[in-house]
Formats: C-alpha cells, sequence, structure tokens
C-alpha cells in the first residue's frame, strides 16, 4: 500500500485536515514517519514559489500524489456555482491553473468543495447549467496538459452536488472522457454511502478510481472513530488497487501525532505500507 499524508502549500496559512508549516520541516518529517507521498492543499499557486517547493517535496524522497483545490474555494470564496458570475469566472481562473500546477507535479488535480451549493442557484439546473461549461473548459485544458481531473464526492454539509460515489460516476461518465476521474474518501462515504465495500468495488469496476483518501467517522486519525478499517483497507486489497491512500485527518491533536497513528493504523490493518 502506498501511502500519502495532506500538506498544505506555502501560501496556505491555516488548513484543519492538512499539516500547515514550513517544508523545510513537515516535508522530512513524514518522510521518516515512512509515508512516500504528499497530497497538497493549495489555495493559488501564484502565490508561491512552485518549483521551489517541488524541490523541496524532491528533497525528502516524496512525491506529490494529487493536488486538491479545496482552499481556493474556503479561503478565498471562489466556487463554480456561485450566484455572482465574476466570482465563478474568478473560479474557473483559479482552477486551471491549480490544474496546471498539477500538471508541472505530474498528476491530477482534485475537485470537492469548489463545486459549491445548487441551491445558490435557485435550482439543480441552473446549477449544472454553470458547472458543466466549467468542467469541460477544465476538461480541455487538462486535455493540452497531459493530465486528469478527479471529482470528490463530498457529504451534504460540503455540497449537494454528488454526494455518493455513484452520482459522482454518473456526472464524470457524462462528459465521454477518461480524463474525468472520482476519489474515494472514507470520511464522506461513512456519511453518505448504504455500504462503504459495494461503493468502493462500483469505483473500481467503473476504471475510474483515481485516489483513496483516509480519516475516521469524526475526522480524526484513522483508528480514532469506529469506521470499519478492516473492511475498509480489505475491500481495497481485494479490488487490487494500486494507488496512493491519503491520510486526509482532522489535525488533532497535533499534526505529527495523527501522522503517526495514521501511518501505524495502515500497517496494522492494511498491511506493509510503501512510499
Amino acid at each position: 500500500m502506498r501511502l500519502a499524508y495532506t500538506v498544505a502549500t506555502p501560501e496556505v496559512a491555516q488548513m484543519p485536515i492538512a499539516w500547515v508549516g514550513d517544508p523545510a520541516t513537515v516535508l522530512p518529517s513524514l518522510a521518516e514517519i515512512g509515508y512516500g507521498g504528499v497530497e497538497l492543499q493549495t489555495r493559488d499557486p501564484g502565490a508561491f514559489d512552485t518549483a521551489a517547493f517541488h524541490r523541496q517535496v524532491q528533497a525528502a524522497g516524496l512525491v506529490v500524489t494529487g493536488v486538491s483545490s479545496g482552499p481556493a474555494a474556503t479561503d478565498d470564496g471562489l466556487y463554480l456555482t456561485s450566484p455572482d458570475a465574476t466570482v465563478r469566472a474568478q473560479a474557473l481562473r483559479r482552477l486551471t491553473a491549480i490544474l496546471e500546477l498539477a500538471a508541472e507535479y505530474g498528476t491530477h488535480m482534485a475537485i470537492g468543495s469548489a463545486r459549491g451549493f445548487a441551491r445558490w442557484a435557485g435550482d439543480r439546473e441552473t446549477a449544472l447549467g454553470w458547472l458543466r461549461p466549467a468542467i469541460s473548459q477544465l476538461v480541455e485544458r487538462a486535455s493540452a496538459l497531459g493530465t486528469r481531473i478527479v471529482i470528490e464526492p463530498q457529504s451534504r454539509s460540503f455540497t449537494d452536488l454528488f454526494n455518493t460515489v455513484a452520482q459522482s460516476l454518473e456526472f464524470v461518465e457524462s462528459f465521454g472522457t477518461d480524463l474525468l476521474g472520482i476519489e474515494a474518501d472514507s470520511y464522506h462515504m461513512a456519511l453518505e454511502e448504504r455500504s462503504i465495500p459495494a461503493a468502493l468495488v462500483a469505483a473500481s469496476r467503473s476504471g475510474r478510481l483515481v485516489h483513496v483518501q483516509v480519516s475516521d467517522t469524526n475526522r480524526l486519525a484513522p483508528g480514532w472513530g469506529h469506521l470499519g478499517w478492516a473492511d475498509f483497507f480489505g475491500t481495497l486489497q481485494a479490488l487490487g488497487y494500486q494507488g496512493w491512500v491519503c491520510v486526509e485527518a482532522a489535525q488533532q491533536p497535533h499534526s505529527a501525532a495523527v501522522a503517526r497513528q495514521g501511518y501505524r493504523l495502515a500497517e496494522l490493518v492494511g498491511g506493509e505500507a510503501t512510499g
């Protein structure tokens, strides 16, 4: 199992589910624990030296496993379904920049909360009328860059657009391109899926499962809640999942403790962890 941990890029001042801090300290600490990769939470690629940061990742012996766009939404209020057309345009420009960063780092970009809420538009049809063209433009740019876009099913407190694996698959498959995939997040799955193993099977069989994120039912580190981790990791193993599994959890009591717990749990239940 290839294990990664979520970290914030240097311009992100706060992110409750990522290790925020000096990369010169954070990255070697994760490598020392045993992690092989980092998933990035990025707000604005234009606000930090992307090449210098990548060199720090590589110097620690790590790879970038994905670039998430969450802080662009939560910190800067950039949503693809904002009722304000100016904000929607700004969101598309920012996500394009994050997609270009992902391509620079040789990985995919994930879109979660940046989808926003259909209710902001007044009705779902209007929201999808804003969202679909934006995703199409991003797919066109991803094709030119040779990278992929990943849609993350999230629970209803984060978005009302595609809460489950099945809903997300229906959306991405409607574009008719392999450049769109999905990721599975154990926290959101525990809130929305009737059966987590069944959802993982459906995601895997679709051929679009690109990435897996893990935290427990209370958003704490894996093993500090009530999720059935033997079933979760056992399902991934039975499916022959070869992608990255990334710890994305609340940083409580502190990031180093969460990172150690996530790695320890994955080794105990998921088998030998590798980088």
